[in-house]
């Protein structure tokens, strides 16, 4: 009889921080802090704003399509970190993603040339990233 009483008094307290938990990981629409997946086609710059502790991803298109490689990627690393690059659509596409590590803006540039010696790196998108608590 003992037992079930102290399982009376933890179990308001086990849902409350099973709720608590969970608030912290609620959708956008309920107003939560979300991750940023940006498809980055057409313009060449962008604006974000994003909260410490969360991703961007950035989808582009690869410019392999029309002739170019990526020539880099310049970021401010007290900011951000990149996570990875990955292929997608069979290569069609690319996506960089990145996590934000403390408040403040930087850009991110995503530079392109032609496989050919010579040539200099262009900018192919540009990004302006916000970072907020």
């Amino acid at each position: 009889m003992r037992n079930a009483k102290s399982f009376d008094r933890v179990l308001p307290l086990l849902v409350l921080c099973l709720f608590l938990g969970a608030c912290s990981h609620m959708p956008r629409m309920l107003g939560g802090t979300p991750d940023e997946d940006m498809r980055l086609d057409g313009e060449q710059r962008h604006e974000v704003e994003l909260n410490v502790g969360r991703t961007l991803s950035l989808d582009m298109r690869d410019p392999g399509l029309s002739g170019y490689v990526f020539a880099g990627t310049a970021f401010n690393p007290d900011l951000l970190r990149l996570d990875g690059i990955e292929p997608l659509e069979g290569g069609k596409r690319m996506r960089y993603v990145f996590t934000a590590l403390a408040e403040g803006e930087c850009d991110i540039i995503i530079k392109i040339r032609k496989p050919e010696p010579g040539y200099r790196a262009d900018v192919f998108k540009l990004i302006h990233v916000t970072i907020v608590k």
